[in-house]
């Protein structure tokens, strides 16, 4: 049976190094506080509705009226986490990144690494190492960033979080650590594949914008819906009958838009934590089982995406030298 103990040791060691690494910490607070700054003011706003409604309530009431004149708004405070959701995909990507280079090549000049190799340790579990220490980063990381965004809508928004809140944010939080991870591994594995390290960050930086930029936008720019606030049908009051009828026209043209969409890792992510949070109009105030049985094809593909990254990394053959020498 294999020993995991030199697995857990050197994934350990990394996750403190990178966690005490000065850029990735000033990234890592830059994103939270991104993060939290575009959770703000809707939150305020939000406390603001809910203030207004309290107050006309009680003005009702003071009047000697039932106050279920005033019809009782519904208030969904995860939706406010649309930003959030959007600063992971794009900065936390970047993080993830700079962060898998770094995993790559910060042994390469040094003796750390080349002295833990002269134990009978496999090369499959160096690399394993790093990747857990990559997965251990990735959860810190999207875990203060969704603690925080939670800290603020309790304190902020005048509507307090429900326990089946708390299991939606965590839903969300176990899918940013499974995309952020394979980005990671993205970085980690071309830093370390390609004969030049930094050729190998271009590489990753160049992947980065077709997933994360590239296709998603042009997916939404391709969807005509997307052009207008609401949706171009509800705009136009068209029958929903009439709607199918008219999809049914351009069903090769929305295939194409779809398969584009669908091969970004970040669009799966964002459909996932959209639906799950309430974010999407369509999934707000839905119970969680639905949702998570509907979404599980996107919840699959950033599984695959996360760990079946990995295993090819452990697959791939590399040269030693590429662990422990500067290019």
């Amino acid at each position: 049976m294999p020993d995991f103990s030199p697995i857990l040791t050197i994934a350990a060691r990394d996750a403190r190094e990178a966690l005490r690494d000065r850029f990735l910490l000033i990234a890592t607070l830059a994103l939270a506080a991104a993060a939290i700054t575009s959770l703000a003011t809707g939150s305020l706003a939000l406390h603001t509705d809910v203030a207004t409604y309290m107050a006309a309530k009680d003005t009702l009431i003071a009047l000697g009226k039932s106050a279920s004149a005033i019809a009782s708004p519904e208030f969904w405070p995860l939706k406010l986490l649309r930003g959030t959701v959007e600063q992971l995909e794009i900065m936390g990507a970047v993080i993830a990144l700079v962060a898998g280079y770094r995993a790559a090549v910060s042994e390469r000049g040094r003796q750390t690494l080349a002295l833990i190799l002269t134990r009978p340790l496999r090369r499959w579990q160096v690399l394993a190492a790093k990747l857990l220490g990559g997965f251990f980063l990735a959860a810190t990381a999207a875990g203060a960033v969704t603690i925080a965004a939670a800290i603020l809508l309790e304190l902020t928004s005048g509507v307090g979080l429900m326990l089946s809140d708390l299991g939606r944010l965590t839903v969300g939080w176990a899918a940013a650590v499974l995309y952020l991870s394979g980005i990671y591994t993205v970085g980690f594995a071309l830093s370390l594949w390609l004969r030049s390290a930094s050729a190998g960050l271009v590489y990753a930086f160049a992947l980065w914008m077709l997933m994360v930029l590239v296709a998603p936008q042009i997916g939404d720019t391709m969807d005509p819906d997307n052009q207008v606030a609401g949706g171009v049908f509800a705009a136009l009051s068209v029958p929903k009958a009439e709607q199918d009828r008219i999809k049914a026209g351009f069903a090769t043209y929305e295939t194409i838009r779809n398969d584009i969409e669908i091969s970004s890792p970040t669009k799966h992510f964002e459909r996932f934590t959209f639906a799950v949070l309430g974010i999407k109009d369509t999934y707000t105030g839905k119970p969680l089982g639905p949702i998570l049985t509907e979404k599980s094809g996107d919840a699959l593909f950033l599984i695959l995406f996360a760990f079946g990254l990995g295993a090819i990394v452990l697959l791939v053959p590399i040269n030693p030298d590429r662990l422990t020498k500067e290019n």
